[in-house]
């Protein structure tokens, strides 16, 4: 320790010296200052000896101006660093997610070019079990498959993003990867992100790779969610990411807000991005909050004081290509039988058929409120197929399936402990699924941005099918997840 303590005081003074001698260097040419004079001379005794190596300055001792000579050094140091940009981090508040770590911002007024870059994002890691009830099942094509057991880990979900403005503040941009370690460590990463000029807070038009807005807890991001993932009836009924454009806002003193746009398809997989055809899908989401902002996700972790709603619809209106499997953004759904068999597996609707192309249609009501750590949240779905196009005869000339979701959450430790129960089905022609359970959130410091979930969910016949989530198509049983999510 005393070998140590000597070595950080001659480095320490090493130090000081070197400053002392730069000091000196900008001091030619002008008078010196009273501090600088002690800082040149400091260490030297009070007859002020000339020291003709450095290890002989090094060994005077004179602690009284040791600590003076300390002081102004730390002083002067501080100085110099407070005049050199740093990032700086804008965390979330009970409204808004975290702005991210703010990179660089420029000043115009100052002349400066306008540019702003701030770095976001998360992580969610996954522990996921299922113990099945039934070893197989048979689809509407008459196909058997099996029901497995599931036992894994995995970095279920990752996000990085930059986002900010450039040339003016007006002209916005968010650009993200999103991936996940769930088909393999040699994954892909898929790229999202808009970017748009901000009118105002009425209207931000801009395009890009988005989701398509089809239903309220699509459009809740998944770091928000109350628990490890959505609902089984989302799942199965929403759209999925795709290129468009849209426009996004606020009005009526921020209490009505909106999403429409127009996107590619209800997908960004082949029949989105490489689709036939030139028709496209035409998205819209609305919602209602008035008395005051809902705030983040489906939960009340914040405790509002005063109750809040909100109500809000969906609708989509999508010419859509037939595929089987999902591809580019793992995010993406595929269009299924309320069975689970996709629509366009060889057979789907009758012998010999094959769904080449299609009319879908989608709305959504949604409802919620909050209040005192308490949260109730419902959204049901409607939708229609139809104009059915391919080969063979189909035995349906339309299909409609419809369905809902439920969550109830109580935060009884405000701000860190919450407690929650779930359901969700689908009904239609070819069968009726349903899934009911609940869990526990554990928000670390009492911070939205960094929470452990526990979770249990029992299966009935699931229709939905995603590998983000713990939903496979036709599966009957018990999921045990358990989740660890850090927002950035």
């Amino acid at each position: 320790m005393m070998r140590a303590h000597h070595g950080y005081r001659v480095f320490s003074r090493f130090f000081r010296l070197l400053v002392a001698g730069s000091l000196a260097a900008c001091a030619l040419g002008r008078p010196v200052s009273g501090d600088e004079s002690l800082l040149l001379h400091a260490g030297r005794g009070d007859a002020v000896e000339q020291a003709q190596y450095l290890e002989e300055s090094l060994t005077h001792e004179d602690p009284e101006q040791e600590a003076r000579l300390r002081a102004m050094v730390d002083q002067l140091v501080a100085a110099r660093l407070a005049g050199i940009p740093r990032p700086r981090y804008i965390p979330a508040t009970d409204l808004a997610p975290p702005k991210g770590l703010l990179l660089l911002k420029t000043d115009p007024c100052r002349g400066e070019f306008p540019f702003a870059m701030a770095l976001g994002g998360y992580m969610q890691l996954r522990w996921f079990e299922f113990a099945r009830d039934a070893t197989q099942w048979t689809n509407s094509a008459g196909t058997v498959y099996p029901v497995n057991n599931i036992n894994a880990f995995n970095l279920n979900r990752f996000l990085i993003s930059l986002r900010g403005h450039v040339v003016d503040e007006r002209l916005v941009y968010n650009f993200a990867l999103f991936g996940t370690s769930d088909v393999g460590i040699a994954m892909g990463v898929v790229p999202i992100g808009i970017a748009g000029w901000k009118f105002s807070e009425a209207a931000t038009v801009g395009a890009g790779v988005t989701i398509v807005p089809g239903s309220r807890e699509w459009t809740e991001t998944q770091p928000w969610t109350v628990g490890v993932d959505r609902s089984m009836a989302n799942t199965f009924f929403r759209p999925g990411y795709s290129p468009g454009a849209l426009a996004t806002g606020s009005l009526a003193g921020e209490t009505v807000h909106y999403q429409a746009g127009v996107w590619n398809a209800i997908d960004g997989g082949s029949a989105g991005v490489l689709r036939r055809g030139t028709s496209m899908a035409w998205a819209g989401n609305t919602w209602w909050e008035p008395l005051g902002p809902y705030g983040l996700g489906l939960g009340d972790m914040e405790h509002h004081r005063d109750p809040v709603i909100r109500l809000g619809t969906s609708g989509v209106y999508a010419p859509t290509y037939s595929r089987i499997i999902p591809e580019q953004n793992p995010e993406n759904t595929i269009v299924r039988l309320s069975d689970g068999t996709p629509i366009a597996q060889d057979n789907a609707l009758g012998p010999n058929s094959k769904v080449d192309r299609f009319l879908y249609h989608l709305a959504t009501v949604d409802a919620g409120w909050k209040y005192r750590g308490w949260a109730l949240n419902a959204e049901y779905y409607f939708r229609m197929l139809d104009g059915f196009r391919g080969t063979g005869t189909f035995s349906q000339s339309s299909l409609f399936d419809h369905g809902g979701m439920g969550y109830v959450s109580w935060c009884f430790v405000p701000r860190t402990y919450e407690v929650y129960g779930r359901s969700s089905v689908v009904t239609g022609l070819y069968g009726t699924g349903q899934e009911y359970g609940g869990g526990l959130n554990w928000y670390v410091k009492r911070s939205r941005q960094a929470r452990l979930t526990l979770e249990a969910l029992y299966m009935n016949r699931n229709p939905a099918q995603n590998i983000l989530y713990p939903y496979r198509a036709g599966y009957t049983g018990t999921a045990i997840q358990t989740q660890f999510m850090v927002i950035f």
